[in-house]
């Protein structure tokens, strides 16, 4: 994870870890951050109806020392932020403001998103990538289809690369994997059982891990030998509701590209699967 991670971001990837005295902070912040920064800590607080060391504890969490550098990093990132029109409204009634919120936000996570990226460590996995003997991709619930893409990604480059729709199959195939193998683990909230159980059987085959997810503190996030940090703006729109998929979507398509430029025979292998593609079109 980049460590120049903005404040917005380090507040959304935290977001679900929060005690809710901590969220009210957090919502007022995302709300109200040119207004936050004129204020002293008991202002923040009486605003947010939560005591001072609230305020404190929530700034520790997000990678700030105390209330005053939080201050300083929000004013240079407003001063960075060119002024966009976007409130919280998705109505038919508004339909053109609310395409513009929702185009607004989905932008503004896909460039989080990839704000996020460490380059060094991105290089690892892709490393990683080109030397597994199998790779594979699990996910729980709306976010298999996330998995599916992958692994069908990755066998376009000559990968061999799998998932499955059904859970146990995919607990079952972690069992196989060992030492030289990959594991994925996407999950948008960073929290789910099953997905910790697979996760913790791979490492027990000595198989090192990646997660996608949103949350960077997040018991899969720090279960994971590697973590690809995705954004979300969701909590925007609705409040305890992330469910979008577009930023998870982008960093598989992230790791497509670069192993695609890197290598050596995947035009070879895409090509051949464009080729048995194509004689099921008319």
């Amino acid at each position: 994870m980049s460590s120049d991670i903005s404040v917005r971001d380090q507040i959304f990837s935290t977001y679900d870890s929060l005690y809710d005295a901590e969220k009210k902070v957090a919502d007022y912040l995302i709300s109200h951050p040119t207004e936050a920064i004129e204020m002293s800590v008991s202002e923040l607080a009486s605003h947010c109806e939560a005591s001072q060391a609230t305020i404190v504890r929530f700034c520790k969490k997000i990678g700030c020392k105390g209330f005053h550098q939080l201050k300083i990093k929000l004013a240079g990132e407003q001063r960075q932020q060119e002024e966009q029109v976007i409130s919280s409204e998705i109505t038919l009634e508004h339909m053109e403001q609310s395409i513009n919120n929702i185009m607004v936000s989905k932008v503004e996570e896909l460039k989080a998103t990839f704000h996020n990226f460490h380059p060094g460590e991105l290089r690892e996995i892709i490393d990683l990538i080109l030397k597994a003997g199998t790779i594979e991709f699990a996910a729980m619930g709306d976010t298999i289809p996330i998995a599916l893409d992958g692994a069908y990604k990755f066998n376009q480059l000559g990968l061999r690369a799998v998932s499955s729709t059904i859970w146990e199959s995919q607990e079952a195939f972690a069992r196989t994997l060992r030492k030289g193998d990959l594991f994925f683990a996407i999950s948008a909230s960073g929290a789910s059982k099953r997905l910790m159980k697979m996760t913790e059987i791979a490492k027990e085959n000595q198989v090192m891990t990646v997660a996608i997810t949103n949350q960077s503190k997040s018991p899969l996030a720090e279960l994971c030998d590697y973590v690809l940090l995705t954004a979300t703006r969701e909590h925007i729109f609705h409040d305890q509701v992330s469910f979008t998929r577009m930023a998870a979507m982008s960093v598989i398509d992230t790791l497509f590209l670069f192993l695609f430029s890197t290598k050596w025979d995947s035009f070879e292998h895409v090509a051949v699967h464009e080729q048995s593609v194509a004689e099921e079109k008319l």
